[in-house]
């Protein structure tokens, strides 16, 4: 077991020690080792510029020896526009390693890491993110940030007005971190900035998820991998992310900005099989913007057979595959504010709705709130807590889980098919529940107004959203409130430090 650094080493953690306002935890390191840590020197300097150019060069020029920052690092850091944020969330959100918060404790960061080594306390492994898994970036590109470059790169190209060309001076002036600023590269870092606040941020985000979630279940359903989709035969070494690209951003102008869905999975796997070989794809450094463009517009005509028309378009309507599994990837660093039941019926020989979980998920959900004003969290049913659940889900129901990560997704299908019920009436029927639970308001209607039934893949999970409200909130009578996975209730000595949380 790792020993414990002694509190009573610093004067000012010894202090904290004797007036109770944090606690030694056990065991201790020895004396010796704590006095070692704490005489460390660390080298600082300290300086002092008017200009934000000034400090952006120095910091290029610390950067320059060791293990040395790529490119697109170097773009990233400082970056704060629109563009550079909705790059950053995206490409996070890709890779898997998100949290419910920008705020993360550092002993928790392990546990959205990736690595590329088989590091059991690490909680990503490389192969398993999608670029390195789909074979359109390998492990060393990943390290460099080349997933954000691609991101930048689509994003650059979705807002635009017209198409637009590809190549890193553009991701210079993208992220306004061409030094010196020249006025073409300023109006460039302008005009992309403008048009990513002109469609939204948020609506941009949802751009790329549609997309991605459309690719991920095209992919699903064809039991391959993106590289071995469009090039079964192996790819002789051509430059996997420019086909990426194309096909990305031809599904983006179908489903976007025609506004259609697929009709027809199965013709559109069969016809993007094998078809890197017919794809032009412009060799260089460069990929200009009218070779781009033609190329994309390409893929559009190959495929667009198997699209029609959105007859209930909804520019927030999102598949949920890559939002919920960052749902499930986040309750790994946060737990108390997530929860998962296997569904709604019990696991008997003859299930029936199980009232006394529906009232713990109710409670839950109050207790989640609890955490504090504005703390948003989940209830997600359809997901088995454990390996011995989901096996007893598909032998009670036949229905076969899905893994992602260690969670086992059961869905509800399944209890909605024995209750002789549509997924529409199942959902009418749980929100109806929740208007009658004895959840306080206004959560109460939060939480009902918030309920989604969502898809992930060919399952149907359950989404119980929970916002912290002005005030704290109870269930039956009861103040509940998370103690790491567990729902207590709060005793009546603690009532004044629930409210504390909610000033």
């Amino acid at each position: 077991m790792a020993a414990i650094f002694d509190l009573n080493t610093f004067a000012t953690t010894k202090d904290l020690l004797d007036r109770k306002v944090i606690d030694q935890k056990t065991p201790i390191l020895d004396r010796d080792r704590c006095l070692a840590i704490a005489s460390y020197p660390v080298p600082l300097s300290i300086y002092e510029a008017a200009r934000r150019e000034s400090v952006e060069e120095v910091f290029r020029r610390i950067n320059s020896g060791g293990r040395q920052l790529s490119r697109q690092e170097l773009r990233a850091a400082g970056a704060t526009g629109a563009f550079a944020e909705c790059v950053r969330k995206i490409s996070s959100r890709v890779r898997g390693d998100t949290s419910n918060s920008d705020l993360l404790l550092l002993g928790e960061m392990r546990k959205i890491s990736i690595t590329n080594r088989e590091l059991d306390y690490y909680g990503i492994d490389a192969d398993s993110v999608f670029w390195v898994a789909n074979g359109i970036l390998t492990k060393d590109q990943l390290r460099q940030s080349r997933d954000e470059e691609m991101v930048a790169d689509l994003l650059a190209y979705m807002v635009s007005d017209e198409p637009v060309a590809s190549r890193t001076e553009l991701f210079d002036d993208y992220y306004g971190a061409t030094f010196p600023m020249t006025e073409s590269s300023k109006g460039r870092f302008d005009l992309i900035d403008q048009a990513v606040r002109k469609r939204g941020p948020e609506l941009v985000d949802l751009d790329y998820q549609r997309v991605q979630d459309a690719l991920a279940l095209l992919l699903g359903q064809a039991k391959t991998t993106f590289t071995g989709l469009i090039f079964p035969n192996g790819n002789g070494g051509n430059p996997v992310p420019r086909y990426f690209q194309a096909i990305f951003l031809a599904l983006h102008d179908l489903i976007v900005r025609k506004t259609m869905v697929v009709s027809d999975s199965a013709g559109l796997i069969k016809k993007l099989t094998d078809c890197g070989k017919h794809i032009q794809i412009q060799d260089g450094g460069r990929w200009g913007a009218d070779n781009r463009s033609t190329t994309i517009n390409s893929v559009v005509g190959w495929i667009q057979e198997y699209f029609e028309e959105d007859k209930n378009p909804d520019p927030a309507k999102v598949h949920w595959v890559t939002k919920f599994q960052n749902l499930l990837t986040n309750s790994l660093t946060e737990q108390a504010a997530y929860d998962f039941k296997q569904g709604f019926y019990t696991l008997d020989k003859f299930p029936q709705f199980d009232e006394g979980s529906f009232d713990k998920i109710m409670e839950t959900c109050a207790a989640i709130a609890n955490i504090g004003k504005g703390h948003r969290g989940y209830v997600l049913v359809g997901v088995a807590e454990n390996v011995a659940t989901a096996a007893r889900v598909q032998e009670v129901f036949g229905s076969k889980p899905l893994s992602f990560g260690g969670f086992h997704v059961t869905g509800v299908d399944h209890e909605a098919k024995y209750a002789g019920k549509n997924l529409d009436q199942m959902f009418q029927d749980i929100t109806d529940r929740v208007g009658r639970s004895a959840i306080s308001e206004p959560l109460r209607s939060f939480i009902n107004s918030h309920l989604k039934c969502v898809q992930y893949y060919d399952k149907t999970v359950f989404v119980f959203e929970v916002f912290g409200q002005d005030s704290p909130s109870h269930w039956n009578g009861k103040w509940p409130e998370r103690q790491g996975a567990q729902v207590k209730e709060v005793p009546p000595d603690r009532m004044g430090a629930l409210f504390d949380r909610f000033k």
